[in-house]
């Protein structure tokens, strides 16, 4: 027989069912729990606000947060943050790096809840003084050079707002001088003085050396920068200087000439005149030259022409002229000859003690003899010379011929006319040509069988042409005088 439940066992069964749902999560709930809240954060580490003295050291932070029962929150994420980040900063780790003298907070945040500040404070202090330069070497007395000072902390990073240097000299102060703003002077060759930088209780020590560097040379000799003779010599003397211009007594000096053959210098400085030019004589120390010119123009202390004057009465008839020029030192000097007017005479060779004048034409004019600095000249007169005409003409014709319509000469055809005269070449049959071998230039139509051609001389001298068609076979001479 089946038993029927009473009103209060149905109760019962539905507060039990009720509480049964409850415990499982109630009304088809997943199962889990809900995450702990963040209710605070605390940086734990370090134990004390940190002081730096130093620029870039690090402390590594670390924090926690906590829920409303101050149990730690499993897995919550942390951030940092720097009040000033000039002063300090931090990594997304908790690591803390001075940057900067002065103070700044540093905090940590979960899910938007912030921990109170840790002050941070960085203050440098100096450890070590640097000076620039490390040393000082002077390569001249008088020089001077201004040095500096930097007070660095231990990381050697420079420490803002540290006092300036106060600079001092030891030593026995014979080298250098050293003012209390760190201008060092020269004073003398030597070594032994130091500059000293003091910032505080640290200072910097800078060793100074004094020598002497070669930077110009200044050459000197007495008188003119001219030697008139052969022989003669000149004495130069070289004050050797530094970068202050002083003098650097005793320093070695080695001497040069740019033209030996015109001068020579010995390693004394003196100078001696070999041959007519220019040379530069150089004074050397140290990689440093000081140059001066020297010019040799030798002078004629004898000099003498013969004969004096002359005369030409015969055709093409000639005077010998001697020429005799010396120095003061015997020694003989170059002599050149030249015609004043080469229509009336010309002279060969143009060079030596002795030439020979030749007529060219009626008149007077002077053969001037030079010798150094000096010259002289003799009058020649010349008469009964015959008048060469202004014009000549040659046939060029057939027979490949050059014929002289004046004296009838052929290949060569030659033909004598004045300065300024004029030849005309006259083409009677066949392919010819006129062409010059020679200076001055000139040069008839190639292949010409009829018509003239003409030129005009206006130099004295001889003249030698051909025809371009036949070469040698064909072969002229025009005399001018």
């Amino acid at each position: 027989m089946r038993r029927i439940p009473t009103a209060r066992a149905r109760v019962l069964s539905v507060l039990t069912l009720l509480l049964t749902s409850a415990a499982c999560g109630g009304g088809g709930g997943d199962g889990g729990t809900e995450p702990p809240t963040v209710a605070s954060v605390a940086i734990t580490a370090p134990a004390a606000p940190p002081s730096f003295q130093t620029l870039t050291r690090t402390v590594q932070f670390s924090a926690v947060a906590r829920d409303a029962a101050a149990a730690a929150v499993a897995g919550a994420t942390i951030t940092w943050n720097s009040s000033n980040t000039g002063v300090a900063t931090v990594s997304g780790t908790g690591l803390v790096t001075a940057v900067g003298n002065g103070t700044t907070n540093i905090t940590a945040s979960s899910s938007g809840i912030t921990s109170p500040a840790v002050v941070v404070t960085v203050a440098q202090v100096v450890n070590t003084v640097t000076a620039t330069p490390a040393a000082v070497a002077f390569g001249a007395i008088g020089a001077t050079r201004q040095l500096a000072a930097a007070a660095v902390d231990s990381s050697g990073a420079p420490v803002a707002g540290a006092a300036a240097a106060t600079w001092t000299r030891v030593g026995p102060g014979t080298v250098a001088s050293v003012s209390a703003g760190g201008l060092a002077t020269a004073l003398a060759v030597g070594v032994g003085d130091t500059a000293v930088a003091t910032i505080g209780a640290r200072t910097a020590r800078v060793p100074i050396t004094v020598t002497q560097v070669v930077a110009s040379i200044l050459v000197n000799s007495t008188g003119s920068d001219t030697l008139k003779t052969t022989g003669r010599t000149k004495t130069y003397t070289a004050v050797v200087r530094d970068s202050q211009l002083n003098t650097m007594a005793g320093t070695a000096v080695t001497w040069s000439s740019s033209q030996t053959a015109v001068a020579t210098v010995s390693g004394a400085g003196v100078a001696t005149a070999v041959a007519d030019g220019n040379s530069n004589i150089t004074a050397t120390a140290g990689g440093v030259n000081g140059v001066r010119a020297l010019t040799v123009r030798r002078y004629a202390d004898t000099f003498t022409l013969t004969p004096g004057s002359g005369n030409i009465t015969t055709p093409l008839g000639t005077n010998i002229l001697l020429g005799l020029a010396r120095d003061s030192v015997n020694t003989n000097l170059p002599i050149s000859w030249t015609s004043r007017t080469t229509t009336v005479i010309t002279v060969n060779p143009a060079t030596g003690t002795q030439t020979t004048a030749t007529a060219a034409g009626n008149g007077a004019t002077y053969v001037v003899m030079s010798a150094g600095t000096r010259n002289d000249s003799t009058l020649i007169t010349v008469t009964g010379q015959p008048t060469a005409p202004l014009t000549a003409g040659v046939g060029v014709g057939i027979g490949n011929i050059f014929t002289s319509t004046q004296n009838g000469t052929v290949n060569p055809a030659v033909d004598t006319i004045g300065v300024g005269g004029t030849v005309t070449w006259t083409f009677n049959g066949g392919i010819h040509s006129v062409q010059s071998q020679g200076s001055p230039s000139f040069t008839s139509s190639a292949n010409q069988g009829n018509g003239t051609y003409a030129f005009t001389f206006n130099a004295v001298g001889t003249y030698l042409y051909n025809c371009s068609v036949h070469g040698d076979l064909m072969t002229g001479r025009v005399v001018v005088r």
